[in-house]
């Protein structure tokens, strides 16, 4: 055998064929290094094997282990129990049916690998909670988020760390070092009950419990932490608002398991907030522990204690101050890991707990009445309503009330463990090394067998006279073992404080509107928050009257006039409610002619059958196919309104005068601060003045020179479609792009500005579609209906913003033209507006008259341009969006307008639409008005009779009634519209007109309440559509629109179409 092959029988057979594949001549040198290489990769995948079979060997010997426990049914066998027992009120609900057959130790399983188990029984938590640190340590499952926040503190440290930790801490809350901080919760509480008062301003107020209780916690943990008061109640500070968005943002973390990856979650925007939220908080807690540090080394120890006898010995002193046996002290990343700690774990579960505690006590007012005259005795004879540190020893059933909340609602309902060996249970069962278990608080304080009738708020289950014989791990609403919490000593003297002097000063009632629903996260809070009504505490009603006759000087006896005068007030709201009765029987009685749907039930009526969506609007064409004239349609059990879809039978209200048949302002009102008294919203003598007044404004002269601005406007976005059609961006929502478009024309006419607000955000455009936006959103909740609750919350408050802005930008151009108009005089400013060649509208208005010779206000002509705005953008943006879309669908009659305006527009430039062409455009028109049969802009409109409306067939609307007149179901009647869904523009062919009558097309309205712009709009969207097509080609997108009536006919997600650019030959 010669050498070569010696050498190459050596070599694995697959090393030639590697060589050949790479392209490298063979010599021996490569022969063995290439060997080398692939032995050494075989021994690495051979070790990964080998790994892999132990780790699915271990697997199997754990679920064998793990068999003797029992478990719910699974979802299947991928997802195990995974979403199954959400962190909702539904899940904890399903926890609770699963307790009830569960009563000890319980098996789940996260998706079809990782086995939990959660012990719910006290005999069974005792060996893992009463194990050291070493064999039952804390789960870095979860916890591990907030390791960048909360460093090696006491809540993440393990091992020797944690136990030199924990006994350097818990001097810092020996009850000599917390006697001081009952000042400081006393303040605090103070603060918190004093803006109380200022938002109840003497009378009942709902507030949410979570958020008032949340910053009154972090309050008094800054005080007693740094000694900093940053007055956190009455403004939020950077400090504060980075803890609060701390804890938000890690909950979140928790249920992106994508965000489960540092690498990924720091490169998103919550990465990036949670990252700047850090660095806020560490930047606070550090320089204030290098500053305590430095005066501590100037002064020395000795007189740096000195200096600080007779004032509170804060967190971060106790800290600095603290040495371990050899003397040495905790670092600065220590204590600021310590501090931090304590702000997150201080103020969430005690701001939890508290809140439970106030929620309970005003569900059960015999037992919130019992705690309030024991915290009366306590204080009785005091001149300040201040709480000492003995008082708190005598206030046992306040306290038994608290403990009884913290089983109910434990504000941390599980802990985790993971085991680093076998931990034996007493019943001999054996929870194998590895596995992690879940100590579920929230399970043993509901477990039957250790509590009966868990659910039952029950105080007296912790009476000390009356103890009862319960292992001490049945109640661990603060963990137990050597990891219990060590500051619950703190929270639970701060929440007899809080608890006693709220009593002592309010009044809480459970807020019935709003219903409470728990939401298990890293503590217990809710999915809307707490809201209980707050009244200040008054003397019973019998001293009171006492104390109003004597400040009158009558004697006792003289009482008897104040009850004849109560029992007056109480018979005429009883008369008003029988007359009230008697009239609505009258009503229904009357009503009773009128056919209805089948009802939800008899509280609901048909309300939430119709939604406002695809699904609502198929329904009412269903119902016009079924109820072809007027049906009744019933909003809970009080509130019926008519809901009439044929010509015939709207003709008698909509030729009523505006005085017989006004329009409904129940939904409209919420325009009222933005619109004022513009002819939308207002009624009788003003609106008919105001109508006559603005006649003139969109007489064709007047709308003539309107034409460039329409082409302008067109033009701009056509250019901005070019450009993204040349970056690929061809697929467009017309919703967006089209209404930014209405709203720059809309801009150039009533004010003869010009905002660019097409390629660039205008402050003005974007709150006039912020206040659309709003306005909708506030019509669909209806618990913001009224005033007083909208302009509290963040979208009134955003309203009201958007309002100012609106207003300052209408009043600023009007006040600038009339100030030119006073100093030119009205022929002079007419003749400078005849050289501009158009007339806007805000001109119009100033030179406006009556027959008195008396012109428009200020405020007058603010209102008729901010609706002008209002409903000339989005009506006008909604229909020629849907022109789009319908001619999308049809091309070949989008190709035949095309044409006519191709034909048009020959050997025409610039490509220009001019007034005398619109004539011309017999077809694009039809087009333009089927599609507005289709899909009206306004869907519905509202008229409520001031007196009996009789109909063609001899029926009566009685009065008082609201009758809603359905455009869209008018448009979709088959008795009136054959073939109703078919897209056809021939039913508007002008040669071959069809018997029909007036009313049966109305997208404008009709009758004198009808739509004064509806000739603008009609010029605007033939404009718009002519030069659209003209340069496009639309396109249907591949997923169908589904359309939501709100004030407008929008489509969900976007009216989405695809623009193809056209050569200019074509």
């Amino acid at each position: 055998m010669t050498k070569r092959s010696f050498s190459d029988s050596r070599m694995l057979p697959i090393t030639e064929q590697l060589l050949h594949l790479l392209g490298l001549e063979k010599t021996a040198f490569r022969l063995y290094a290439v060997s080398g290489l692939l032995l050494t990769l075989l021994f690495f995948l051979f070790r990964l094997l080998l790994q892999f079979l132990r780790l699915c060997w271990g697997f199997y010997i754990t679920c064998r282990r793990l068999r003797c426990f029992p478990q719910p049914p699974r979802r299947n066998w991928l997802l195990g129990h995974l979403g199954m027992y959400l962190p909702n009120e539904r899940g904890l609900q399903d926890e609770k049916k699963v307790l009830d057959n569960m009563h000890h130790v319980i098996l789940v399983w996260l998706g079809p690998v990782l086995p939990l188990v959660v012990l719910v029984h006290p005999d069974y938590i005792k060996p893992l909670v009463g194990a050291s640190a070493a064999v039952a340590p804390k789960d870095d499952l979860f916890y591990g988020f907030l390791k960048p926040w909360l460093g090696d503190g006491l809540l993440l440290s393990r091992g020797d760390k944690w136990s030199r930790h924990r006994r350097l801490l818990t001097p810092a809350f020996h009850f000599d070092i917390l006697k001081p901080y009952m000042k400081i919760f006393n303040q605090c509480a103070d603060t918190m009950h004093a803006k109380w008062r200022c938002l109840a301003g003497g009378s009942e107020v709902s507030l949410d419990m979570c958020e008032h209780v949340s910053l009154m916690t972090l309050d008094c943990l800054q005080k007693c932490v740094f000694s900093y008061n940053s007055n956190c109640q009455e403004k939020m500070s950077d400090y504060i608002s980075a803890i609060i968005e701390l804890s938000a943002l890690v909950v979140r973390r928790q249920y992106r398991l994508h965000h489960y990856l540092d690498f990924i979650y720091y490169r998103t925007a919550d990465g990036r907030r949670f990252r700047q939220a850090c660095n806020t908080v560490h930047g606070f807690t550090t320089e204030v522990i290098q500053e305590r540090r430095r005066a501590l080394r100037q002064q020395g120890a000795e007189a740096w204690f000195k200096a600080k006898q007779g004032k509170t010995l804060d967190f971060i002193d106790v800290l600095l101050l603290a040495k371990d046996e050899d003397g040495k002290e905790l670092s600065d990343e220590d204590i600021r890991a310590e501090a931090d700690t304590f702000m997150f774990e201080g103020h969430d579960t005690t701001s939890s707990g508290l809140s439970w505690v106030l929620f309970n006590l005003a569900k059960y007012p015999e037992y919130q009445e019992k705690c309030r005259e024991e915290i009366q005795e306590v204080m009785k004879g005091r001149e300040l309503e201040e709480l000492e540190w003995d008082d708190l020893t005598q206030l046992p059933f306040t306290t038994m009330c608290i403990k009884e909340s913290l089983r109910q609602f434990p504000p941390v309902t599980l802990v985790s463990r993971r085991c680093t060996e076998d931990i034996k249970l007493p019943d001999g069962r054996i929870i194998p090394k590895g596995i992690i278990c879940l100590v579920s608080i929230y399970g043993t304080h509901y477990n039957p067998e250790v509590w009966p009738d868990s659910k039952v708020y029950n105080p007296y289950r912790f009476d000390p006279d009356n103890p009862q014989q319960r292992s001490p791990l049945a109640y661990v609403p603060f963990s137990a073992g050597p990891r219990n919490c060590i500051g619950q000593s703190f929270a639970m003297a701060e929440m007899r404080v809080a608890v006693a002097l709220t009593l002592l000063r309010f009044r809480l009632s459970v807020d019935r509107t709003r219903k409470v629903r728990r939401k298990p996260e890293l503590i217990l809070r809710t999915e809307n928050g707490i809201w209980l009504k707050d009244s200040p505490c008054t003397p019973s009603d019998h001293r009171m009257l006492e104390l109003s006759l004597s400040w009158l000087g009558l004697g006792a006896v003289a009482a008897s006039p104040w009850l004849l005068l109560l029992l007056l007030g109480a018979s005429w709201i009883l008369a008003r409610v029988l007359a009230w009765i008697y009239a609505f029987y009258d009503n229904c009685c009357r009503l009773r002619c009128f056919p209805q749907p089948p009802k939800r039930s008899w509280f609901w009526g048909h309300l939430g059958l119709a939604q406002s969506n695809e699904e609502g609007m198929r329904l009412v064409e269903e119902l016009g196919h079924h109820f072809r004239d007027v049906h009744l349609w019933w909003m809970g059990p009080f509130f019926p309104i008519l809901r009439l879809v044929h010509p015939n039978f709207v003709a008698p209200l909509l030729q009523a005068s505006a005085t017989i048949i006004p329009k409904d302002m129940f939904f409209y009102s919420f325009l009222k601060p933005w619109l004022g008294d513009g002819l939308l919203l207002s009624a009788g003598d003003k609106w008919s003045s105001h109508r006559r007044l603005l006649t003139p404004a969109f007489h064709f002269e007047i709308l003539k020179p309107y034409m460039k601005i329409f082409n302008k406007s067109t033009d701009i976005m056509h250019a901005k479609w070019q450009r993204l059609a040349l970056g690929g961006n061809t697929r467009l929502d017309m919703f967006e792009h089209v209404s930014l478009m209405t709203l720059d024309s809309l801009q150039k006419c009533v004010f003869s500005y010009d905002s660019n607000c097409q390629e660039k955000p205008s402050e003005y455009i974007a709150a006039i579609l912020e206040l659309s936006a709003l306005v909708t959103k506030r019509i669909e909740q209806i618990f913001l209906h009224v005033d007083f609750l909208y302009y509290l919350t963040p979208d009134g408050q955003r309203f009201c913003r958007a309002c100012r802005l609106v207003h300052d930008f209408t009043d600023a151009v009007i006040q600038k033209r009339r100030r030119t108009l006073i100093s030119q005089g009205s022929q002079e400013f007419l003749k400078t507006k005849a050289k501009a060649k158009t007339l806007d509208f805000i001109d119009v208005l100033l030179l406006a008259k009556d027959e008195d010779g008396k012109g428009l206000s200020d405020e007058d002509i603010r209102a008729e341009a901010d609706t002008f705005m209002f409903e000339g953008h989005d009506t006008t943006a909604s229909g020629l969006s849907w022109i789009l879309y319908n001619l999308a669908k049809h091309p070949e009659w989008q190709e035949r307008c095309r044409q006519e305006v191709q034909e048009l527009l020959r050997d025409r430039e610039p490509k220009e639409i001019e007034w005398d062409d619109l004539a011309q455009l017999p077809f694009l028109t039809m087009c333009i008005k089927e599609s507005l049969r289709l899909h009206p802009p306004v869907a519905v409109i509202s008229r409520r009779c001031t007196q009996d409306v009789a109909l063609p067939d001899g029926r009566v609307i009685p009065k008082g009634n609201i009758c809603v007149i359905s455009i869209f179901g008018i448009h979709h009647n088959p008795s009136v519209w054959p073939d109703p869904e078919v897209f056809n523009p021939f039913r508007f062919d002008p040669e071959a007109p069809q018997k029909r009558s007036p009313l049966a097309f109305i997208p404008f309205s009709a009758g004198p309440r009808n739509c004064i712009g509806q000739t603008f709009a009609m010029n605007e969207m033939k404009v718009a559509l002519a030069l659209t097509l003209l340069r496009f080609r639309i396109l249907p997108d591949e997923e169908e629109p589904r359309r939501k009536p709100e004030l407008i006919l929008r489509a969900e997600g976007g009216l989405w179409l695809q623009v193809e650019p056209l050569n200019t030959g074509q």
